[in-house]
C-alpha cells in the first residue's frame, strides 16, 4: 500500500506540477477533476445538526490528491489557498519561486536538455505516468538540493 500511495503520489505531483508550469504566473483552482479524478458530491450544512449531510464520502484517489497538494504547498513549492473541510478544490494555486526555479530547470544527468516543468508538461499529456513519476523525483530532488544549498549544505 505505501509503495502504492509513493506512485500516486508522485504522479499527482506531476500532474499538479506540469498544470502549474503551464498556467504560470496565471493561478489556477487546483481540484482533482483537473487531473481526471472523480470528485464526490457535497452535501449541505445542517446548522441544526452541526454537520454536512448528504455528502458522499471522499474516494481514496480524492484524499491522495488533498494530502498532496497539502504537502506540496508545506514543503514550499506551490502557493495556494487551502479548501474548507468539504471543498474540492484549492484556490489561485501558482508555483512559488523554489517551484518554479525547479521546474525550469535543466538537468545535466538527463539526455533530454529541456527544462523539467516541459518534460512534466509533455509526460502529462501523453499519459506516461511512468516517466512522470521519474521526472517528478527529479524535481523533488532538486528541490532538496537547492534547500541544502539555501542553508549552507553542499551535497
Amino acid at each position: 500500500m505505501v509503495a502504492r500511495n509513493i506512485e500516486r503520489f508522485n504522479e499527482i505531483t506531476g500532474q499538479v506540477f506540469a498544470c502549474l508550469y503551464e498556467s504560470f504566473p496565471v493561478p489556477l483552482a487546483l481540484r482533482p477533476k483537473l487531473l481526471g479524478i472523480e470528485e464526490h458530491e457535497g452535501g449541505e450544512y445542517s446548522p441544526e445538526l452541526g454537520e454536512v449531510l448528504g455528502a458522499e464520502p471522499q474516494s481514496a484517489e480524492e484524499v491522495i490528491f488533498k494530502h498532496s497538494v497539502t504537502w506540496l504547498i508545506q514543503a514550499g513549492y506551490i502557493a495556494a489557498k487551502k479548501p474548507d473541510y468539504d471543498s474540492h478544490f484549492f484556490a489561485e494555486a501558482r508555483l512559488t519561486a523554489k517551484g518554479l526555479e525547479v521546474l525550469n530547470a535543466i538537468p545535466g544527468n538527463l539526455t533530454k536538455h529541456e527544462p523539467l516543468g516541459e518534460q512534466l508538461a509533455a509526460a502529462s499529456k501523453s499519459g506516461a505516468k511512468e516517466l512522470m513519476r521519474t521526472i517528478t523525483t527529479e524535481v523533488l530532488g532538486a528541490g532538496v538540493r537547492l534547500g541544502l544549498k539555501t542553508v549552507g549544505i553542499d551535497g
